[in-house]
């Protein structure tokens, strides 16, 4: 190559490499604008979901009358305590004398409430998952038909079968006890159908194979569905488990004994007709959320990979 060429390209090579080098940085100034807008929203949703739940901690421990004291002009004093105490929780835990004078015991009324909630889970997965095995692995005439029905009954209000309910209840001589909490919510048409979409994603040919080694039905189901599904199982059941431990009107109508009150009714209780103690409210709260967040927490993982499986088809 002759000393003129040699000259031109080198003179050519700084524009060109500054056109690309320009491109790149066009392109990533594009996905970098792109990348901030998104953690711009991420951060403005998680400023809403979680200002509120921090407020409601803070309340907590703070005095009574500095509860909505602060709240105009918004300033650190509105979620800061200017005087930090664990009076509330000691009042519902029954552990002050005020929290004794008025018979409070939510550390009691947690017990009962997790009680219930894990009962019902148990019974819920032993009966909704055969009941999920019949619609999604045996073949039967109008099969979607009754499948419908059954998911057809989640849109029936429960404002429309409390009475008929509380009745039965009442008929079967489970009022004011446990059972009663219990006994109308072990079958659930959401958890049936939550369970047949899972199972339909397992390989039939499985079912084959293992009817082929002599087992039945039910040996299918425990030995072959069962193991192959712990994920949706998981993720129904914590599903189950937090709408059992948020119940409050059949709680509040089905039992009467102090003995039995669940969290949500104990908390309702704070708010009286001349006076509502927002102090403890907020206590019961947190004591009513932390261990749902710990569970949630505990079984991320099955939960996050259920929701996933649960969207793959084929």
């Amino acid at each position: 190559m002759s000393s003129g060429r040699v000259a031109e390209a080198r003179a050519v090579l700084p524009v060109r490499w500054g056109a690309g080098a320009a491109a790149v940085l066009a392109r990533w100034a594009r996905g970098a604008g792109r990348e901030w807008w998104w953690y711009l929203t991420g951060v403005v949703i998680l400023v809403l979901y979680v200002t509120p739940f921090a407020w409601m901690i803070l309340g907590s421990l703070r005095r009574e009358v500095e509860i909505f004291e602060y709240t105009y002009p918004l300033t650190w004093r509105t979620f800061v305590p200017v005087q930090w105490t664990l009076k509330n929780f000691l009042d519902v835990l029954g552990l002050s004398p005020e929290g004794r004078a008025f018979g409070l015991n939510f550390g009691r009324a947690l017990a009962v409430t997790a009680f219930v909630s894990a009962a019902v889970v148990l019974s819920s997965l032993v009966v909704n998952t055969m009941g999920a095995y019949f619609f999604a692995r045996l073949d039967f005439p109008r099969k979607e038909a009754l499948l419908l029905v059954v998911i057809a009954t989640m849109l029936i209000p429960f404002e429309a079968v409390m009475v008929p309910l509380y009745i039965v209840v009442r008929a079967l001589g489970v009022q004011d006890t446990v059972w009663a909490l219990i006994l109308p919510w072990y079958a659930s048409p959401f958890v049936i159908f939550a369970l047949v979409q899972f199972f339909k994603e397992i390989p039939r040919e499985l079912d084959e194979a293992a009817i082929i080694d002599g087992a039945s039905f039910f040996g299918v189901l425990r030995h072959v569905i069962v193991p192959n599904a712990v994920p949706g199982l998981v993720t129904t059941a914590l599903l189950e488990f937090q709408f059992i431990w948020n119940l409050f009107y059949w709680p509040l109508i089905a039992v009467g004994r102090k003995e039995l009150q669940t969290i949500q009714v104990a908390i309702a209780q704070q708010t009286t007709q001349t006076q509502i103690y927002w102090g403890r409210i907020f206590a019961g709260s947190v004591l009513a959320s932390v261990p749902i967040i710990l569970l949630f927490l505990l079984m991320q993982r099955y939960y996050v990979r259920g929701v996933v499986l649960s969207g793959v088809k084929g």
